[in-house]
């Protein structure tokens, strides 16, 4: 499957389209885990354009009552794309000291937005050094959501919620400026770019478990950073694909599933973001 950003393109509004989107994520469901998305064997680091049509939204921390999912324009928009900073697993091109770095990657981009940089790409050496020093403080090298949302609350006082897997939910999170992780098998995200997509597709050592974050969503689907892989930032992939992904994870790795998930991480309303450094 190739999967290109989206340019421009008519959309109706998305209160119009939630019973058909709802249709297709319950068949990706029913379809369960027949795939995935790349391994620990990765491309060379390189940047991609900027991202088209990028929404300027005033990121809104979680409010200290609620789940976190009511404060929300009244109308939802067609479709968000925030500028979140973005890095790859491995900034300094070696990957294979950075197998196991996507969850340090993810929250690398997440601790830089909600401190308000600006940057399209981090620098590679900013990076790497956010990236190092957050794989010293996981407890082991894969983390599931919960263990994820626990290490950024112990160590920034960041609040976390597991959300449900729904393009409503989506909607309202992006729109005020949150965005989500969503933790997947590699493969299952449809990216061709990925090594041995094409003959290893279902592969252990090729699909594996991993994070993404998700920066954007249309009526369709949702836009990624995906550290790892270099043509990762800001692709496109349907809301189907992506609760693929999600289901693949479940099904080969159980351990780490904790079903049809979403992980928001962010600033609690009554608590200020800690300055740029971790």
């Amino acid at each position: 499957m190739e999967v290109q950003l989206s340019r421009g393109r008519g959309i109706r509004p998305l209160d119009i389209r939630w019973g058909g989107i709802a249709l297709t994520v319950l068949a990706a469901l029913v379809l369960g885990g027949a795939s995935g998305a790349a391994g620990r064997h990765y491309l060379n680091s390189r940047v991609a354009p900027a991202l088209p049509a990028v929404t300027k939204v005033q990121a809104q921390p979680i409010p200290t009552v609620g789940p976190g999912t009511e404060v929300t324009p009244a109308a939802l928009p067609d479709h968000i794309l925030l500028q979140v900073p973005f890095t790859t697993q491995a900034p300094l091109n070696d990957w294979g000291k950075h197998q196991e770095s996507c969850e340090a990657a993810n929250l690398t981009m997440l601790f830089l937005y909600w401190n308000h940089d600006q940057s399209q790409v981090i620098d590679p050496r900013t990076a790497d050094s956010y990236i190092r020093q957050i794989d010293g403080w996981k407890s082991q090298p894969d983390l599931n959501d919960t263990m994820t949302g626990q290490l950024a609350q112990q160590r920034w006082g960041y609040t976390y919620r597991l959300l449900p897997n729904d393009p409503k939910v989506i909607a309202q999170q992006l729109s005020a400026g949150r965005p989500l992780l969503a933790e997947v098998r590699t493969h299952g995200l449809g990216n061709s770019h990925y090594p041995g997509y094409a003959n290893h597709y279902e592969q252990n050592g090729y699909s594996v478990p991993h994070f993404v974050t998700i920066i954007g969503y249309d009526s369709t689907g949702v836009w990624l950073n995906d550290p790892g892989i270099s043509w990762g930032r800001g692709y496109h992939i349907t809301y189907a694909q992506l609760t693929h992904a999600i289901d693949d994870l479940d099904q080969h790795h159980p351990s780490l599933s904790e079903g049809q998930v979403l992980l928001l991480i962010a600033p609690e309303a009554t608590r200020k973001v800690r300055p740029g450094t971790i």
